[in-house]
């Protein structure tokens, strides 16, 4: 009654009342004020909190950007909190990455452009000669100059980040016409059991050219110089006869690897199609089975 607990006992005509002297009616009230301080701090540290990674964030999205290729970035801050300093830290790193491949893409194409010019003007003086046999020579020499001109531009596409941007529908039989021409190898050294039909949304001078190098490859490094290539709407394999690979295909695909054994020694080649393969989302893969090579890019659905 009145917030004070009262106890009537009553017991024939005798009524007692108690009324307890110990209770405090306001203690109810102070328990629910200390709730809600408690309450309060916790709201307000978690909207702290939030407010102090809410950097993190920003910092994440950015990095998540650069991972996949995009230099573009911006995460400085100014401040001398710890994520400031990491945030700034990056941003430094981003920035001198950009200037190390400005410099680079720089350096490949002037090289590429000065190099240009004398295969043109040696090609020019080939064609002058009269013996026909050192003329064929000497052609086939700058026409084979000018392809790894086309193939470090390749490399210089790829590893820039630029990845590949002229992504159109294309048939696979011409793709693979496209890579025996620049090959320069003789028909009867190949062998198509493909799908004539089948079309791929593919960069076609990328994946021409990665189809090339492991034609090229494929014949050069094969006891009987043949190659078999089969495609279907899983996976495009070249096949040789040969002995299994000594080591990972991961060993292969670095650049300039110099085996002991020149037989061995895959060069740019296998490095230009990991990459070219890995920019169209698809899996480079080797095998060896029954005395034969299988070199195989899987997973060609995604490009059907």
């Amino acid at each position: 009654y009145k917030k004070y607990h009262y106890l009537l006992i009553e017991h024939g005509k005798t009524a007692l009342l108690f009324k307890d002297e110990d209770y405090q009616p306001h203690r109810y009230d102070v328990i629910k004020i200390i709730f809600g301080l408690i309450f309060l701090i916790i709201i307000a540290s978690y909207i702290m909190t939030i407010r102090k990674i809410k950097p993190l964030r920003k910092l994440k999205r950015e990095m998540d950007k650069f991972a996949s290729g995009d230099l573009n970035i911006n995460c400085k801050r100014d401040g001398e909190d710890e994520i400031s300093q990491v945030s700034n830290s990056f941003a430094n790193a981003v920035e001198q990455i950009q200037k190390l491949n400005s410099s680079r893409q720089l350096f490949l194409r002037n090289i590429m452009h000065e190099l240009k010019t004398p295969i043109t003007k040696g090609r020019i003086s080939a064609e002058m000669i009269g013996n026909t046999k050192q003329k064929e020579r000497l052609i086939n020499v700058f026409e084979k100059m000018e392809l790894l001109i086309n193939e470090f531009a390749s490399i210089e596409q790829i590893t820039s980040g630029a990845g590949v941007q002229n992504i159109r529908p294309a048939r696979l039989i011409d793709i693979i016409d496209e890579s025996i021409d620049l090959a320069m190898v003789p028909l009867k050294s190949i062998k198509l059991e493909i799908d004539e039909n089948l079309v791929l949304n593919v960069d076609f001078r990328l994946f021409t050219t990665a189809i090339k190098n492991l034609i090229d490859n494929g014949i050069k490094y094969s006891i009987d110089n043949f190659i078999i290539l089969t495609a279907t709407k899983s996976k495009i394999c070249f096949i040789n006869k040969g002995s299994p690979l000594e080591y990972k295909l991961d060993h292969y695909v670095q650049p300039f690897i110099q085996e002991k054994n020149s037989h061995q020694s895959f060069g740019l080649g296998l490095y230009i199609v990991d990459n070219i393969v890995k920019a169209h989302k698809l899996k480079f893969a080797y095998y060896h089975k029954n005395g034969l090579n299988y070199f195989c890019f899987e997973n060609i659905e995604n490009l059907l």
